[in-house]
C-alpha cells in the first residue's frame, strides 16, 4: 500500500509574463525643464534624465512593436545635460530608433575606413524619432544631412512617376498633423492634402549631405497635458504611422 501524504500535492504556478513597460504621461514640469533660463542649469540635470528615460520607454514600445512588423531598430537617447556637443545648452530631449547594430556595421563595412565612421554612428541616419522642448512634443522621421546615402537614395526614387507617386500616397496616408519639410524651410506638405507636383519641386531643392529632411507631427504642450497618458501612445502611434516611409528611404548596399 503507498503512503498518502497528509500534506496536499505542491501545485505548480503558472510563470508570470513579463508585460510591457507603462508609458508615463507628460507633465507641466517636463515643459518647464526647456525653457531658456534652465536649459544650461545643472540643477535639472536630474529631471531631464527623468524625461529622457520617459522618451526612451517610448522609443522602446515602438521598438517591440516595429519589430512585430519584420523592422528591427536600434535605440538612442540624446544628452539630458550641459555638454560641449550641445553647447552647453539643452534646449529639447529625445529618443530615437535607428538602423540596427548589424545594418549599421553593413554600412561602415561597405564604405570603408573614411566613410564608415559616419555609417555606424547612431544619430547620422534615417531616424524615427520622439522629442519634446518647452512647447511641444515631436514624432518624427529625419534624415540626417551627413546621411547621403539615404538621402541620394530617397531623391532618386522619387525622381520616377512611380516613386514620387508612392511616395505622396504614404505621406498623405498619414495620420492628421503630418508634415514633409525641407531643412528650416516654411513651406510644409500637409498629410492628406499634398500635391504631387509641389513635393517634386521640393525635392528639386534637396541636396543630400547639405539639407535635413523631415516628416513631423506636432503636439502643443497643453494637448499633450490633456492627454495624459493618451499623450505617449499617441507618439507610439505616429511614429509607427511613418514605418512604411522610413523602409522606403533606406538604401541597403
Amino acid at each position: 500500500m503507498i503512503a498518502l501524504s497528509a500534506s496536499p500535492p505542491t501545485q505548480l504556478m503558472p510563470a508570470k509574463t513579463k508585460g510591457p513597460v507603462e508609458l508615463e504621461p507628460f507633465l507641466q514640469r517636463d515643459f518647464l525643464a526647456f525653457e531658456k533660463h534652465r536649459q544650461h542649469d545643472d540643477e535639472y540635470n536630474a529631471l531631464r534624465l527623468s524625461i529622457r528615460r520617459k522618451l526612451k520607454k517610448i522609443a522602446d514600445r515602438v521598438k517591440q512593436l516595429a519589430k512585430a512588423q519584420g523592422v528591427e531598430l536600434a535605440g538612442k537617447e540624446g544628452l539630458h545635460h550641459p555638454y560641449t556637443f550641445n553647447s552647453f545648452r539643452v534646449r529639447d530631449q529625445r529618443a530615437y530608433l535607428c538602423r540596427s547594430d548589424a545594418e549599421r556595421k553593413k554600412l561602415a563595412a561597405f564604405f570603408g575606413e573614411a566613410l564608415g565612421k559616419d555609417a555606424e554612428t547612431h544619430y547620422i541616419q534615417t531616424v524615427l524619432e520622439v522629442s519634446i522642448d518647452d512647447q511641444v512634443v515631436e514624432a518624427a522621421l529625419r534624415i540626417h544631412p551627413h546621411a547621403w546615402w539615404d538621402g541620394e537614395h530617397l531623391k532618386k526614387k522619387v525622381a520616377t512617376p512611380e516613386g514620387l507617386a508612392e511616395w505622396v500616397a504614404m505621406l498623405n496616408a498619414l495620420p492628421k498633423g503630418f508634415g514633409m519639410r525641407l531643412h528650416d524651410w516654411k513651406n510644409v506638405h500637409w498629410a492628406g492634402s499634398a500635391k504631387a507636383g509641389d513635393v517634386k519641386d521640393t525635392f528639386g531643392f534637396y541636396v543630400p549631405g547639405e539639407h535635413w529632411l523631415h516628416v513631423v507631427r506636432e503636439l502643443p504642450k497643453e494637448d499633450a497635458l490633456a492627454m495624459g497618458v493618451e499623450g505617449p501612445t499617441w507618439v507610439v502611434e505616429s511614429l509607427l504611422a511613418l514605418l512604411g516611409m522610413y523602409r522606403f528611404v533606406l538604401w541597403h548596399p
